[in-house]
């Protein structure tokens, strides 16, 4: 177990910690720093002229580079100076418990990263997502409250069963797309299943409403 994550697990109840894992950061080939680096010297292109300048700043000051996949526990330190921690996860953890990190001033990143042949969208999450996406804005308190506020409210929200399911069907697709064992079938029969979980839901609970005011502001960084 990696020192900073060991020393957090520590603090956290065993629900939270057991959700960590190591990074591993020697089981990134040269090809999945390629990736990183590809990506993220693309959208540095784009995102120079029309990122808000919180998160241009943001890179800089929690040490992002575009050249190598950075290390989470180097991240966790830049962060902890604006009163955040930062820890690894893999893959989709269930949204409470991803809340209940945010409402902990607690930002977790996923350390797979993404194949080559999802290099421009992964279906699941990764590195490029979480760490480049997420950990840069945290730098402007404005949005790293409003985070923090948003998940203490969305951990008391209403959640339905058919929040789960569908939660459940995202998560298995996800799996199975980043998966060269599973087969074109086995993905379609999990998109029916995610299209079956979706018709039938029969209300809108709070934590669907809430989850929509996530995705269209820190998610898909609509800010002003």
């Amino acid at each position: 177990m990696d020192k900073e994550n060991n020393s957090l697990k520590e603090q956290l109840p065993p629900h939270l910690s057991e959700h960590i894992v190591d990074q591993n950061y020697d089981k990134y080939t040269a090809e999945k720093h390629a990736i990183w680096r590809y990506t993220l010297q693309q959208a540095k292109l784009f995102l120079t002229h029309n990122a808000h300048q919180s998160y241009l700043q943001g890179l800089e000051d929690t040490g992002i580079s575009t050249q190598y996949i950075p290390k989470v526990s180097d991240i966790d330190k830049k962060l902890q100076s604006f009163g955040w921690r930062a820890c690894c996860i893999r893959g989709f953890i269930p949204p409470l418990i991803f809340l209940e990190f945010q409402s902990r001033n607690i930002l977790p990143i996923a350390t797979d990263i993404r194949n080559l042949e999802h290099i421009d969208y992964t279906p699941a999450p990764d590195i490029i997502h979480e760490a480049a996406g997420h950990a840069p804005m945290l730098v402007n308190k404005e949005f790293r409250d409003y985070l923090n506020l948003y998940a203490q409210l969305s951990r008391k929200a209403i959640y339905s069963k058919q929040d789960n399911q569908i939660y459940q069907a995202i998560r298995a697709l996800s799996d199975m797309k980043e998966n060269p064992d599973y087969s074109v079938k086995d993905i379609a029969n999990a998109e029916k299943k995610l299209d079956h979980a979706t018709e039938n839901i029969n209300w809108i609970s709070e934590a669907n409403e809430l989850s929509r005011l996530y995705w269209w502001t820190a998610e898909y960084g609509m800010i002003g």
